[in-house]
Protein backbone atom coordinates (compact mmCIF):
# COMPACT_ATOMS: atom_id res chain seq x y z
CA UNK A 1 0.00 0.00 0.00
CA UNK A 2 1.28 3.57 -0.72
CA UNK A 3 1.42 5.62 1.59
CA UNK A 4 1.12 9.62 1.50
CA UNK A 5 4.28 10.89 3.51
CA UNK A 6 4.08 15.16 3.20
CA UNK A 7 3.59 15.27 6.91
CA UNK A 8 6.47 13.01 8.33
CA UNK A 9 8.66 15.27 10.10
CA UNK A 10 11.75 13.07 10.69
CA UNK A 11 11.67 11.59 6.67
CA UNK A 12 11.29 15.69 5.32
CA UNK A 13 14.11 16.92 8.01
CA UNK A 14 16.36 14.13 6.52
CA UNK A 15 15.48 14.80 3.22
CA UNK A 16 15.80 18.79 3.57
CA UNK A 17 19.39 18.26 4.91
CA UNK A 18 20.71 16.07 2.30
CA UNK A 19 19.49 18.71 -0.01
CA UNK A 20 20.92 21.76 1.56
CA UNK A 21 23.92 19.86 2.49
CA UNK A 22 24.67 19.39 -1.68
CA UNK A 23 23.84 22.96 -2.39
CA UNK A 24 26.28 24.54 0.15
CA UNK A 25 28.67 21.67 -0.68
CA UNK A 26 28.42 22.54 -4.77
CA UNK A 27 28.43 25.87 -3.58
CA UNK A 28 25.02 26.47 -5.10
CA UNK A 29 24.05 28.54 -1.80
CA UNK A 30 26.13 30.36 0.90
CA UNK A 31 25.03 29.74 4.85
CA UNK A 32 24.30 33.13 4.40
CA UNK A 33 21.27 32.04 2.41
CA UNK A 34 20.28 30.09 5.06
CA UNK A 35 18.34 32.40 7.00
CA UNK A 36 16.09 33.45 3.59
CA UNK A 37 15.73 29.34 2.75
CA UNK A 38 12.38 27.42 2.63
CA UNK A 39 11.69 24.28 1.33
CA UNK A 40 8.10 23.09 -0.13
CA UNK A 41 7.47 19.67 -0.50
CA UNK A 42 5.55 18.85 -4.22
CA UNK A 43 4.80 15.64 -2.78
CA UNK A 44 6.13 12.96 -1.15
CA UNK A 45 4.70 9.23 -0.31
CA UNK A 46 6.32 5.42 0.19
CA UNK A 47 5.74 3.16 -2.99
CA UNK A 48 4.34 -0.50 -2.16
CA UNK A 49 8.06 -1.91 -1.76
CA UNK A 50 8.76 0.79 1.03
CA UNK A 51 10.75 3.45 -1.21
CA UNK A 52 9.87 6.88 -0.71
CA UNK A 53 9.35 9.35 -3.84
CA UNK A 54 9.04 12.78 -3.74
CA UNK A 55 9.12 16.29 -5.18
CA UNK A 56 10.94 19.20 -3.82
CA UNK A 57 11.12 23.04 -4.07
CA UNK A 58 14.49 24.96 -2.16
CA UNK A 59 13.83 28.69 -2.81
CA UNK A 60 16.81 31.55 -1.62
CA UNK A 61 15.75 35.24 -1.70
CA UNK A 62 18.09 34.83 -4.79
CA UNK A 63 17.76 31.08 -6.29
CA UNK A 64 14.78 28.27 -6.53
CA UNK A 65 16.08 24.71 -7.08
CA UNK A 66 14.08 21.64 -7.86
CA UNK A 67 14.75 18.09 -6.31
CA UNK A 68 12.73 14.82 -7.56
CA UNK A 69 13.30 11.80 -5.11
CA UNK A 70 13.57 7.95 -6.96
CA UNK A 71 14.78 5.44 -6.28
CA UNK A 72 16.63 6.41 -3.05
CA UNK A 73 18.31 8.89 -4.59
CA UNK A 74 17.83 12.85 -4.85
CA UNK A 75 18.31 14.19 -8.30
CA UNK A 76 18.21 17.86 -9.05
CA UNK A 77 16.19 18.48 -11.92
CA UNK A 78 15.58 21.75 -14.65
CA UNK A 79 11.88 22.90 -14.74
CA UNK A 80 9.94 25.56 -13.50
CA UNK A 81 7.60 26.40 -10.80
CA UNK A 82 4.66 25.40 -13.90
CA UNK A 83 6.40 22.33 -14.72
CA UNK A 84 6.11 22.03 -10.74
CA UNK A 85 2.91 22.16 -10.31
CA UNK A 86 1.69 20.41 -13.35
CA UNK A 87 3.67 17.42 -11.97
CA UNK A 88 2.22 17.31 -8.93
CA UNK A 89 -1.37 17.70 -10.57
CA UNK A 90 -0.72 14.66 -12.49
CA UNK A 91 1.24 12.22 -9.64
CA UNK A 92 -2.07 12.76 -7.50
CA UNK A 93 -3.83 11.59 -10.19
CA UNK A 94 -2.03 8.46 -10.32
CA UNK A 95 -1.15 7.99 -6.73
CA UNK A 96 -3.75 8.53 -4.89
CA UNK A 97 -2.55 7.88 -1.58
CA UNK A 98 -1.34 11.92 -2.46
CA UNK A 99 -4.99 13.19 -1.82
CA UNK A 100 -5.33 11.73 1.70
CA UNK A 101 -3.49 14.88 3.53
CA UNK A 102 -5.57 14.37 7.28
CA UNK A 103 -2.82 15.99 9.34
CA UNK A 104 -1.37 13.37 12.05
CA UNK A 105 -1.61 16.21 15.05
CA UNK A 106 -2.99 16.30 18.45
CA UNK A 107 -6.04 17.99 19.51
CA UNK A 108 -3.12 20.47 21.60
CA UNK A 109 -1.69 20.87 17.87
CA UNK A 110 -4.82 21.44 16.15
CA UNK A 111 -5.78 24.30 18.26
CA UNK A 112 -2.76 26.03 17.63
CA UNK A 113 -2.81 26.15 14.27
CA UNK A 114 -6.40 26.96 14.25
CA UNK A 115 -5.91 29.79 16.26
CA UNK A 116 -2.93 30.91 14.67
CA UNK A 117 -4.39 30.56 11.37
CA UNK A 118 -7.20 32.54 12.58
CA UNK A 119 -5.24 35.53 13.79
CA UNK A 120 -3.10 35.39 10.43
CA UNK A 121 -6.22 35.61 8.38
CA UNK A 122 -7.90 38.51 10.17
CA UNK A 123 -4.31 40.06 9.13
CA UNK A 124 -5.15 39.22 5.42
CA UNK A 125 -1.88 37.42 5.23
CA UNK A 126 -1.76 34.13 3.34
CA UNK A 127 -1.91 30.89 5.54
CA UNK A 128 -2.73 26.97 4.68
CA UNK A 129 -4.99 25.06 7.03
CA UNK A 130 -2.33 22.58 5.81
CA UNK A 131 0.47 24.12 7.23
CA UNK A 132 1.08 21.76 10.26
CA UNK A 133 2.40 23.13 13.58
CA UNK A 134 5.80 21.14 13.73
CA UNK A 135 5.91 21.47 17.93
CA UNK A 136 3.83 19.14 20.61
CA UNK A 137 4.32 20.11 23.81
CA UNK A 138 4.61 16.80 25.37
CA UNK A 139 8.29 16.62 23.28
CA UNK A 140 9.24 20.16 23.95
CA UNK A 141 11.22 20.92 27.08
CA UNK A 142 12.23 24.81 27.71
CA UNK A 143 15.53 25.35 28.32
CA UNK A 144 15.89 27.05 31.85
CA UNK A 145 15.11 30.11 32.99
CA UNK A 146 18.80 31.57 33.62
CA UNK A 147 20.39 30.20 30.74
CA UNK A 148 17.81 32.23 28.98
CA UNK A 149 18.74 35.38 30.47
CA UNK A 150 22.09 34.53 30.34
CA UNK A 151 21.85 34.10 26.46
CA UNK A 152 19.63 37.51 27.27
CA UNK A 153 22.18 39.98 28.29
CA UNK A 154 25.36 38.57 26.47
CA UNK A 155 23.52 39.00 23.29
CA UNK A 156 22.75 42.77 24.04
CA UNK A 157 26.20 43.71 25.25
CA UNK A 158 27.79 42.19 22.33
CA UNK A 159 24.94 44.05 20.09
CA UNK A 160 26.30 47.25 21.89
CA UNK A 161 29.93 46.64 20.32
CA UNK A 162 28.68 45.99 17.45
CA UNK A 163 26.90 48.76 17.05
CA UNK A 164 30.15 50.97 18.33
CA UNK A 165 32.08 49.35 15.48
CA UNK A 166 29.59 51.47 12.99
CA UNK A 167 30.41 54.75 15.64
CA UNK A 168 33.70 54.14 15.30
CA UNK A 169 34.05 53.47 19.51
CA UNK A 170 34.93 49.88 19.18
CA UNK A 171 37.96 50.21 21.38
CA UNK A 172 36.06 52.49 24.18
CA UNK A 173 32.92 49.31 23.41
CA UNK A 174 35.48 46.74 24.54
CA UNK A 175 36.67 48.25 27.28
CA UNK A 176 33.32 48.52 28.94
CA UNK A 177 31.58 45.77 27.77
CA UNK A 178 34.30 42.84 27.92
CA UNK A 179 35.19 43.20 31.66
CA UNK A 180 31.32 43.51 32.30
CA UNK A 181 30.53 40.07 30.42
CA UNK A 182 33.64 38.86 32.43
CA UNK A 183 31.86 39.86 35.85
CA UNK A 184 28.54 38.49 34.96
CA UNK A 185 29.80 35.64 33.91
CA UNK A 186 28.36 35.30 30.37
CA UNK A 187 31.61 35.01 28.05
CA UNK A 188 31.29 31.17 28.10
CA UNK A 189 27.69 31.85 26.55
CA UNK A 190 28.43 33.61 23.79
CA UNK A 191 28.17 32.18 20.21
CA UNK A 192 30.76 32.40 17.38
CA UNK A 193 29.45 35.53 15.96
CA UNK A 194 29.46 37.39 19.01
CA UNK A 195 33.07 36.26 19.76
CA UNK A 196 34.18 37.48 16.44
CA UNK A 197 32.72 40.54 17.11
CA UNK A 198 34.51 40.73 20.67
CA UNK A 199 38.01 39.29 18.88
CA UNK A 200 37.92 41.45 15.75
CA UNK A 201 37.60 38.68 13.78
CA UNK A 202 33.82 39.66 12.49
CA UNK A 203 33.18 40.77 8.86
CA UNK A 204 30.46 42.71 7.47
CA UNK A 205 28.17 39.72 7.98
CA UNK A 206 28.70 39.49 11.21
CA UNK A 207 27.71 43.05 11.87
CA UNK A 208 25.06 42.87 9.82
CA UNK A 209 23.67 39.86 11.65
CA UNK A 210 24.30 41.33 15.08
CA UNK A 211 22.15 44.52 14.38
CA UNK A 212 19.62 42.73 13.35
CA UNK A 213 19.90 40.21 16.75
CA UNK A 214 17.71 42.93 18.45
CA UNK A 215 14.45 40.96 17.83
CA UNK A 216 16.36 37.91 18.51
CA UNK A 217 16.47 39.51 22.25
CA UNK A 218 13.24 40.99 22.30
CA UNK A 219 11.97 37.86 21.38
CA UNK A 220 13.91 36.25 24.86
CA UNK A 221 12.80 39.36 26.34
CA UNK A 222 8.74 38.60 25.95
CA UNK A 223 9.74 34.93 26.82
CA UNK A 224 10.91 36.11 30.37
CA UNK A 225 7.77 38.87 30.44
CA UNK A 226 9.33 41.62 30.14
CA UNK A 227 7.51 42.29 27.00
CA UNK A 228 3.75 42.99 26.74
CA UNK A 229 3.30 41.14 23.14
CA UNK A 230 5.07 40.43 19.86
CA UNK A 231 2.37 39.25 17.72
CA UNK A 232 3.14 42.42 15.53
CA UNK A 233 5.78 41.36 13.11
CA UNK A 234 5.63 44.23 10.92
CA UNK A 235 8.04 47.16 13.12
CA UNK A 236 11.44 46.69 14.73
CA UNK A 237 11.37 46.58 18.76
CA UNK A 238 11.71 49.72 21.18
CA UNK A 239 15.27 49.68 21.43
CA UNK A 240 15.48 52.13 24.50
CA UNK A 241 13.21 49.64 26.04
CA UNK A 242 15.74 46.55 24.75
CA UNK A 243 18.93 48.02 26.53
CA UNK A 244 17.51 49.61 29.67
CA UNK A 245 16.04 45.76 30.30
CA UNK A 246 19.86 44.98 30.60
CA UNK A 247 20.84 47.76 33.35
CA UNK A 248 21.80 45.31 35.72
CA UNK A 249 24.64 44.69 37.74
CA UNK A 250 24.56 40.90 38.29
CA UNK A 251 22.15 38.00 35.96
CA UNK A 252 20.37 37.27 39.58
CA UNK A 253 19.65 40.96 39.26
CA UNK A 254 17.82 40.45 35.73
CA UNK A 255 16.21 37.40 36.50
CA UNK A 256 14.41 38.70 39.05
CA UNK A 257 12.68 41.30 37.36
CA UNK A 258 11.73 37.97 34.67
CA UNK A 259 9.17 35.07 35.01
CA UNK A 260 9.34 32.76 32.77
CA UNK A 261 6.29 32.20 30.37
CA UNK A 262 4.83 28.78 30.09
CA UNK A 263 5.32 26.42 27.37
CA UNK A 264 2.44 27.09 25.81
CA UNK A 265 2.40 30.32 25.59
CA UNK A 266 5.83 29.95 24.31
CA UNK A 267 5.17 26.87 21.67
CA UNK A 268 1.97 29.35 20.11
CA UNK A 269 4.14 32.66 19.61
CA UNK A 270 6.80 29.82 18.00
CA UNK A 271 3.82 28.57 15.69
CA UNK A 272 2.47 32.01 15.11
CA UNK A 273 6.02 33.06 13.73
CA UNK A 274 6.75 29.87 12.06
CA UNK A 275 3.40 30.54 9.60
CA UNK A 276 4.55 34.19 9.27
CA UNK A 277 7.53 32.73 7.97
CA UNK A 278 5.98 30.69 5.47
CA UNK A 279 3.63 33.69 4.34
CA UNK A 280 6.52 35.27 3.61
CA UNK A 281 7.93 32.37 1.52
CA UNK A 282 4.18 31.92 0.18
CA UNK A 283 3.97 35.68 -1.00
CA UNK A 284 7.32 35.61 -2.94
CA UNK A 285 6.94 32.49 -5.33
CA UNK A 286 2.65 33.12 -5.51
CA UNK A 287 1.59 36.35 -7.35
CA UNK A 288 -1.65 36.11 -5.67
CA UNK A 289 -0.35 35.85 -1.88
CA UNK A 290 0.12 38.22 0.75
CA UNK A 291 2.47 38.51 3.56
CA UNK A 292 0.58 41.93 4.79
CA UNK A 293 3.17 44.11 6.37
CA UNK A 294 5.31 41.55 8.00
CA UNK A 295 8.99 42.36 8.09
CA UNK A 296 11.19 39.38 6.90
CA UNK A 297 14.41 40.17 9.40
CA UNK A 298 12.19 40.89 12.46
CA UNK A 299 10.24 37.19 11.57
CA UNK A 300 13.01 35.57 11.12
CA UNK A 301 15.35 37.04 14.12
CA UNK A 302 12.17 36.69 16.80
CA UNK A 303 11.72 32.98 15.28
CA UNK A 304 15.34 32.30 16.14
CA UNK A 305 14.83 33.21 19.42
CA UNK A 306 12.07 31.19 19.95
CA UNK A 307 13.07 27.96 18.34
CA UNK A 308 16.61 28.69 20.65
CA UNK A 309 14.29 28.42 23.80
CA UNK A 310 12.83 24.62 22.93
CA UNK A 311 15.91 23.74 21.33
CA UNK A 312 18.88 21.56 22.13
CA UNK A 313 21.08 23.96 19.91
CA UNK A 314 23.29 26.26 21.73
CA UNK A 315 24.48 28.62 19.06
CA UNK A 316 21.52 30.04 17.69
CA UNK A 317 22.76 30.77 14.33
CA UNK A 318 22.92 26.60 13.79
CA UNK A 319 19.04 26.81 14.06
CA UNK A 320 17.71 25.83 10.31
CA UNK A 321 14.59 27.53 10.20
CA UNK A 322 13.18 26.14 7.27
CA UNK A 323 9.53 27.54 6.07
Amino acid sequence: MEINQKHNKALINSICNTIVGALLEQEMISRDDLSSLGVHVGYLFTKEDGEPEGLFRVSTDNDTFYYALQNGSLIPIDIDDDMYDTTISTMEEMHPCLLNDELPETEAQKARREKNNKIISDMDISTSDKLMTHWEDSEIELKDKMDICKRALACLYVIQVSCDIRNNNYEESLEFFVPLLEKLGLKDVLNEKENSILDGSYDSQDIYDLDWAYEAYWALCWSLGLVDDITDGSDICDCEAAISFAQVKSVEEFADKCELRSKEEILDMLDLYFRYNWALYHARTHEDASAGDLNPSVIIERRRGLEWIVSDEEDWYDLEMRA
